[in-house]
């Protein structure tokens, strides 16, 4: 697969150097497009729809952290990764309340460092590109990597199922602004993130119940319910019954 990365960065020497800095071919980026600032590189990603984006933080006309919030939006399947200085924290809180940003490259590079963050984006980015062949289009590709999100996203309920995962916390662990994330939900599934995770909780109960030997209050707990009328009364709206019904439908009550 043939990647395109951009490099945005205001200083032509730097910027020169990060295009010799990796051996972009071997990392399969094949198309390497550059940026003076944060407003040349917007316009030049809606153009160009890089995957993978580099960029300095502050330069002239646009930052980067500004560029990267507009962006975010409009290539939700793009990663971003940002070049910052000892001195620049406050700029990558910044970035990370935004969403999006996948890696932070610490001025100055270390290679080995930056080779791997390098690697651990291009791996992310084949991950959700997963385009079955040439005819197919970018928009369906784009949508075949937001399936893959919902499904990591469902694992990471699952994998702390016993715990209040609320969208804030999902968008932070998956590098997504939360307002996006929301509209994700609600364009893509139809659905807003509480009723998503409601139900991967209420199936995970099902198999919990068809278990003998689990207690249904105890199933409440094993959920991530604090209350089990909630708990209860949200089986219900999912299924149509309440968790005793469902066993006696299994013959287990």
């Amino acid at each position: 697969m043939m990647l395109k990365v951009m490099l945005v960065e205001d200083e032509p020497t730097i910027r020169e150097g990060l295009k010799h800095y990796f051996d972009w071919k071997a990392l399969q980026y094949h198309h390497i497009l550059e940026a003076s600032n944060g407003l040349e590189g917007l316009n030049l990603a809606l153009q160009e729809r890089p995957d993978l984006i580099i960029t300095d933080i502050r330069m002239p006309l646009m930052s980067g952290l500004d560029m990267i919030e507009q962006l975010r939006v409009e290539l939700p399947s793009s990663l971003f990764v940002i070049l910052t200085g000892y001195n620049e924290f406050e700029y990558a809180k910044r970035a990370i309340k935004i969403g999006g940003v996948t890696e932070f490259l610490l001025k100055p590079l270390q290679y080995d460092e930056s080779l791997c963050a390098i690697e651990r984006c291009t791996s992310q980015l084949l991950q959700i590109k997963s385009i079955p062949s040439e005819d197919t289009s970018e928009s369906e590709s784009e949508s075949d990597g937001e399936d893959q999100l919902f499904q990591k996203i469902e694992q990471f309920i699952l994998e702390h199922i016993d715990q209040e995962i609320s969208l804030p916390i999902v968008a932070e662990r998956f590098f997504y602004n939360p307002s996006y994330l929301s509209r994700l939900f609600k364009q893509r599934l139809n659905k807003n993130y509480s009723l998503f995770q409601a139900e991967v909780r209420i199936n995970y109960a099902k198999q919990c119940l068809a278990q003998p030997s689990n207690l249904v209050v105890d199933v409440c707990t094993m959920c991530g319910y604090r209350s089990y009328k909630h708990f209860v009364k949200t089986f219900k709206q999912i299924t149509d019954m309440t968790p005793t019904e469902y066993r006696k439908r299994l013959g287990l009550a």
